[in-house]
């Protein structure tokens, strides 16, 4: 599966290369995320590049990445059984945005590709040759694919670029809810 990504990165850099494609504007973002299940609310924070668009402008092209955390604190019955777990994952994808404006201006929605590292932490027992035992923290990372549904809307603000986004990312068996807020700022003049 890794190797498939790859391969579909390879030749979607290719292709946007041999297309007129470019770096036109970078924008970074930070937000909140809503993870299914009883984690809490946790903090994003990423960046997404303006490439170019295809079909007659109508749709554009974002290189994306962001990172975000979140725990779940979890209260025991008994004294010394009270731990917490921590989430975190770093997203590396696109996103293609096609333009709602017809519609309702500056309204676009879309969808996208990435690969997620996602980062578990938890408590572990550990015993020692007399039975004594201690808590320590393990972790694991998984590599995993997932798509993502978004919707947002562009504004400008004092002559500057914003928008407003919120997207739904499927992640094999973890499912978040986001909002983020960017600024553009243009690389080519």
């Amino acid at each position: 599966m890794k190797r498939l990504l790859v391969v579909i990165l390879v030749v979607l850099v290719s292709s946007l290369c041999a297309q007129d494609f470019g770096l036109y504007q970078v924008a970074p973002t930070v937000g909140v995320i809503f993870p299914e299940g009883d984690w809490n609310t946790g903090f994003q924070i990423g960046a997404k590049a303006n490439v170019g668009s295809v079909m007659e402008d109508k749709i554009g092209l974002f290189p994306v990445v962001s990172y975000w955390s979140t725990k779940y604190d979890y209260d025991g019955m008994y004294a010394d059984s009270d731990f917490e777990l921590k989430l975190s994952n770093i997203k590396i994808g696109i996103d293609a945005h096609y333009d709602l404006g017809e519609y309702v201006e500056n309204l676009y929605g879309g969808a996208g590709l990435a690969i997620n590292m996602v980062k578990s932490e938890y408590p572990s027992v550990k015993y020692d040759d007399n039975w004594n035992y201690r808590v320590v923290t393990e972790s694991d990372t998984d590599s995993e694919f997932g798509i993502s549904f978004l919707a947002g809307y562009k504004l400008e603000v004092s002559g500057k670029p914003l928008f407003v986004e919120g997207r739904y990312d499927v992640i094999s068996n973890l499912n978040t809810l986001g909002l983020k807020v960017g600024m553009f700022f243009d690389m080519k003049k």
